[in-house]
């Protein structure tokens, strides 16, 4: 028989109902926080062990039976009428004895869902515990279940999944990778051509990629970072650098990158320019600039402007 998965509980979540006209609503995977939290490991051997020594238990009634029906056939020309029903008897018997028994492991509110349940119980409501934290520090009233079937489309920015990740690591002792919070505002298009090309949203999508995969830097999600641009009247505007470090600070960022773009219709050049600022100090750590032949090329300009933004983060 299959071994038991471990039942993923929809970890969903609703502070307030009457609040969610608001739209603040985030999600989380309940699959990949069960299969990459080691408590869930730990309680799914736990269920197996139990699951092996009823397979066990039923393995050998059934080899029991097997046996006294070896025996039967071997000995059905030479006993009696009488002797061979007692025989057939016992192995009806002991055959509604293995059904019962499977039955009050496999069916449902048996001994599988009850040991399932018991051993789950504690990990569900800690985890439950964690989303609702995580979800009150991004001030997010309602939390779903992506695994669940329940959404079926959201912004990867409201994925929370991560975070209840870390948090949890940090509940049992497990300290993480650290990598710092970065602040990374729109890349301004500083002439007509960026803008008809609307480079800078494309340059700004291979950055935020590249920084995702970043050793150095957490990028900030991009949803937080827009809206907050937004509130403060930026949309359309280029988010200067002072403005750039004072929006940081109200998103608690550690380090910000603000830039712009530049294309050159003579030789299809196009020209990004960022700078890296300590959000803490109100320092400018760098000034880098990456010329990309064209815009085929911009993404790995963007690739090589967060890798040497990562040194001189790391003070290389």
């Amino acid at each position: 028989m299959n071994k038991v998965r471990l039942v993923l509980a929809a970890a969903v979540f609703m502070l307030s109902a009457s609040l969610c006209q608001a739209q603040k609503t985030g999600y989380v995977d309940s699959k990949k926080i069960f299969g990459k939290y080691k408590g869930a490991g730990d309680i799914k051997l736990q269920v197996n062990r139990a699951l092996d020594a009823w397979n066990k238990e039923i393995g050998l009634k059934r080899a029991e039976i097997d046996s006294l029906q070896r025996d039967l056939e071997a000995q059905n020309l030479v006993i009696s009428s009488e002797r061979r029903k007692l025989k057939q008897d016992e192995i009806k018997t002991k055959s509604k004895e293995v059904e019962t028994l499977i039955h009050q492991v496999y069916d449902p509110s048996g001994k599988l869902d009850a040991k399932n349940k018991e051993l789950s119980k504690p990990m569900v409501e800690k985890i439950g515990a964690i989303i609702k934290k995580v979800a009150l520090d991004n001030n997010i009233l309602l939390v779903l279940d992506s695994s669940s079937g329940m959404v079926v489309y959201a912004d990867k920015d409201l994925d929370l999944t991560d975070q209840v990740l870390e948090e949890l690591a940090k509940s049992e002792g497990i300290v993480a990778q650290y990598q710092a919070s970065l602040a990374l505002f729109p890349v301004w298009d500083a002439d007509p051509e960026a803008v008809r090309k609307k480079l800078g949203k494309l340059a700004f999508g291979y950055l935020f990629s590249s920084l995702s995969r970043s050793e150095t830097f957490k990028p900030m999600a991009q949803k937080l970072v827009r809206d907050l641009v937004k509130d403060k009247g930026l949309e359309d505007k280029e988010v200067t650098d002072a403005k750039g470090m004072e929006l940081a600070k109200i998103l608690t960022a550690q380090f910000a990158i603000n830039g712009g773009i530049n294309y050159n219709p003579a030789s299809g050049q196009i020209t990004i320019k960022l700078r890296l600022f300590n959000v803490d100090t109100g320092l400018m750590l760098a000034e880098e600039s990456e010329v990309a032949a064209s815009q085929t090329e911009l993404s790995g300009a963007c690739e090589n402007l967060v890798a040497r933004l990562a040194q001189k983060a790391g003070g290389k």
